[in-house]
């Protein structure tokens, strides 16, 4: 009955070890899935935030090349209406925008990082002292010799072939930035349907492996339970086989005491 006993200490502490060492495997497993989800979390919320500042800075962009394009046709606006009139206060727009659109032209350069941009503003730039000094050119002509000196120059086409110009780079410049745009935004699409296929691979995986690690440890109590069951049954056979053989030796010795009681009388 000891050695039963020992037996079934003996498995018993080897199936704790077991369970211990598959317990613990199945904690660095948790773990390294909880550290992934985190890893794509993090991955995500950059991607969002560059995708963001991107799509920002673009719109500043655009945003800046309009007002640009706003602020010559002010001046141009503001010139013709002087040219009609001799009115010296319908210059206020011109003067207000001639001297800030190189500074715009300028701060178009440092935003956009496209060398096609680029090119866009280095037509737009010879264009624009060209339209200046055309402006300039009719409203001194207003001036010193009258209307009719001005609206010639106007006449000439001059003026608008360089404006429809300076629109024509101008919008180049904005289409190539929208499509900039464009190509990040499919860009981000695509990085998140990609994430997203990550996450339901991972949770997935995940279930699945809850799911294992659950039948494991059922399969292993069962076992468990099935060999404690065995020890158990093998002891009571043990210990009933020792009390049946205690039971023939008494017997035996009984016998052994009523022959030699028979021979003595």
């Amino acid at each position: 009955m000891a050695i039963g006993n020992k037996d079934a200490g003996r498995s018993e502490g080897s199936f704790l070890v077991k369970a211990t060492h598959k317990t613990l495997a199945g904690f660095v497993a948790a773990l390294l899935l909880v550290a992934l989800g985190v890893v794509l979390s993090l991955w995500t919320f950059r991607q969002i935030e560059e995708a963001a500042a991107v799509r920002k800075h673009t719109f500043a962009v655009i945003t800046d090349a309009n007002r640009f394009l706003s602020a010559l046709t002010d001046a141009e606006t503001g010139q013709r209406g002087y040219l009609l009139t001799g009115d010296e206060s319908f210059l206020e727009p011109y003067l207000a925008n001639r001297d800030s659109l190189s500074g715009r032209l300028q701060d178009l350069r440092r935003l956009t990082l496209l060398p096609a941009a680029q090119k866009y503003l280095d037509a737009v730039a010879p264009l624009t002292e060209a339209k200046l000094a055309e402006m300039s050119q009719s409203i001194e002509l207003r001036r010193q010799q009258g209307m009719p000196a001005a609206l010639a120059l106007v006449r000439s086409g001059q003026g608008k072939s360089l404006m429809d110009s300076i629109q024509s780079e101008m919008l180049g410049f904005i289409e190539t930035e929208e499509n900039l745009l464009a190509q990040r935004e499919a860009e981000f699409q695509s990085e998140m349907r990609r994430m997203f296929s990550l996450i339901v691979a991972a949770t997935l995986l995940a279930l699945l492996f809850a799911i294992a690690f659950a039948w494991l440890i059922h399969r292993q109590t069962q076992q468990r339970f099935k060999d404690l069951l065995h020890l158990e049954t093998r002891n009571l056979l043990e210990i009933q086989e020792g009390m049946k053989r205690q039971l023939q030796q008494a017997n035996i010795a009984l016998g052994d005491r009523e022959e030699k009681a028979g021979g003595d009388a």
